[in-house]
């Protein structure tokens, strides 16, 4: 099973001091901060908020997924 840093990918942001970050399954889902701990947070929100469109059980299984791995590295950065 892939560890939750190998999931959440964190880039370069849009300005100097910033962050981004996606879930390795959904990469069109982006969330940018000034920390990591904050674009993920972030990012949570986005892919929760991404499961009013998941019209599949297997949608909505792998959203689910990425949510708990986005919160599980919330977590550990924190």
């Amino acid at each position: 099973m892939n560890d939750v840093k190998d999931t959440v990918i964190v880039t370069a942001g849009a300005t100097a001091h910033g962050v981004c970050v996606h879930h390795h399954d959904f990469p069109e889902v982006r969330a940018e901060g000034q920390s990591t701990k904050e674009a993920a947070a972030l990012l949570g929100n986005r892919l929760a908020a991404a499961m009013d469109t998941a019209l599949t059980d297997w949608r909505r299984q792998s959203l689910t997924k990425a949510i708990t791995d986005v919160s599980e590295y919330c977590k550990r950065e924190g």
